[in-house]
């Protein structure tokens, strides 16, 4: 009993570093988007364009009442899933590697400023840590594959991108495991649980999409996403010129004026999207034959496959820490409306956080820290890999969170947009594996010693 409630107060501890940025502002973090999640957790209605399952989850462990829970369990999440994995390389020294690895993630790296936000985009963190540790599994037990299955189907809910994301890690596992035996060899019970989640995960988001009347389907907003991604690729405005004595569209009467990024084609309020008059349905519904043009006509399809190669690659390097965090988001802002009408007993508190009052945040200072430690990273994986220092599970590791890091950047810049706050978030993982990286070559390197000691 003592042991556990030691255990308990450790990742407690531990995980208060992870959402320090929190802490520090004396609220959680918040972005544009964090009042409609708000929103949507008060009347649990679908959207158009996002998931429910992270307004569930606000509303589960806040009740409305408070948003303080959620990020105290983002970051409990995020310190036992590290814990999880660290067991499977430093099973002696587990707790010390833990500790460091924590403290060196939440001061160098973007993981707790994701940690520390109203937002579901740490849960794509979560989801990639939860992959690797679960990949590294090697007789999980029916309580171990139980509760992973819960976590990735919790973090599937919380992010459109992350069900096709699972599909595409799976994929990649079954060939490694095909071709590289050596590096992983994953039993049936495991496959059975990534299987499930992405056929569970897909029926819930649909099935409760065609309960509201939205239609059995994960997005009724996938074509506007497409357009506009299209549009900022350049490609829009000429399909349009080509094409709008044939086939009549709204956009045709704009094509002239379109807006050059997506944010403008479709949050601004005379955008497109914005300005439809059948709004997000109908301009869905009124831009699905460009979608199916690009996607199925030749000469339109190679213009979409090399925008799509550019867009991955830019959205690969678009890495800067605390992208919409440097605003204020007092009266007149989206978050604010929820936190007036729903959250009222932290309305004050919410109002008189660092973030609100001013731009205080040490954003500047850790912008640089973060590049530096990029810079680390960088010299690291190149000497281990130089070297030929990678253990098989940090070879597999490294394989894996670039897998996870590339289709990541592909699904997010071609389905949504190219944007620095989308890919920041998985940046960790590559971070991570440098950490661990140097302390397996720490590890091996005391060991020869203490084998081979020096003779005076």
């Amino acid at each position: 009993m003592y042991n556990r409630l030691l255990r308990l107060l450790y990742f407690l501890a531990t995980s208060l570093l992870l959402i320090a940025p929190a802490l520090y502002n004396r609220y959680p973090l918040v972005y544009f988007d964090s009042g409609a999640y708000m929103e949507m957790s008060v009347n649990l209605e679908p959207s158009f364009h996002r998931s429910i399952g992270y307004p569930l989850l606000i509303k589960l462990t806040g009740w409305n009442v408070s948003n303080w829970p959620l990020i105290f369990l983002q970051g409990l999440l995020l310190s036992v899933i590290l814990f999880r994995l660290i067991s499977h390389l430093f099973p002696t020294n587990r707790y010390r590697f833990h500790v460091l690895v924590v403290a060196l993630l939440a001061f160098f790296s973007s993981t707790s400023w994701y940690a520390a936000q109203l937002m579901p985009d740490v849960f794509t963190l979560i989801f990639g840590l939860g992959l690797l540790s679960f990949l590294l599994e090697k007789r999980p037990g029916i309580g171990v594959l139980v509760t992973y299955g819960v976590l990735f189907f919790v973090c599937c809910l919380t992010h459109l991108s992350h069900i096709p994301l699972l599909l595409l890690m799976a994929i990649s596992a079954l060939i490694i495991q095909r071709f590289f035996p050596d590096l992983l060899s994953l039993p049936r019970a495991s496959w059975a649980v990534l299987g499930t989640v992405l056929i569970a995960s897909w029926l819930f988001i649909s099935s409760f999409n065609a309960y509201h009347n939205m239609g059995f389907g994960m997005s009724k907003a996938s074509n506007v996403f497409l357009t506009a991604n299209i549009a900022e690729m350049g490609f829009l405005k000429m399909y349009l010129d080509e094409n709008c004595g044939e086939r009549t569209t709204s956009l045709c009467d704009i094509k002239d004026s379109l807006p050059q990024e997506t944010g403008g084609f479709l949050w601004d309020g005379n955008g497109p999207v914005q300005s439809h008059p059948g709004g997000w349905e109908g301009a869905n519904e009124d831009y699905a034959p460009i979608v199916k043009d690009f996607l199925t006509k030749p000469r339109y399809l190679k213009w979409f496959l090399f925008g799509a190669v550019k867009a991955t690659f830019k959205q690969m390097f678009q890495i800067e820490l605390g992208s919409g965090l440097q605003y204020q988001y007092g009266e007149g802002t989206p978050p604010y409306w929820p936190m007036r009408e729903h959250y009222k007993q932290e309305l004050n508190e919410y109002l008189t956080s660092v973030q609100n009052k001013k731009d205080e945040l040490p954003l500047t200072f850790f912008r640089g820290v973060h590049y530096l430690a990029l810079l680390m990273t960088i010299l690291i994986l190149g000497w281990v890999l130089v070297t030929h220092s990678l253990s098989r599970e940090l070879r597999l590791l490294l394989l894996l969170s670039f897998a996870f890091y590339f289709f990541h950047a592909s699904i997010t810049g071609v389905l949504a947009n190219v944007y620095e706050r989308l890919q920041c978030r998985t940046l960790p993982l590559i971070m991570l594996v440098a950490i661990l990286s140097a302390m397996h070559l720490a590890v091996t390197r005391s060991s020869q010693e203490k084998n081979h000691p020096t003779s005076v």
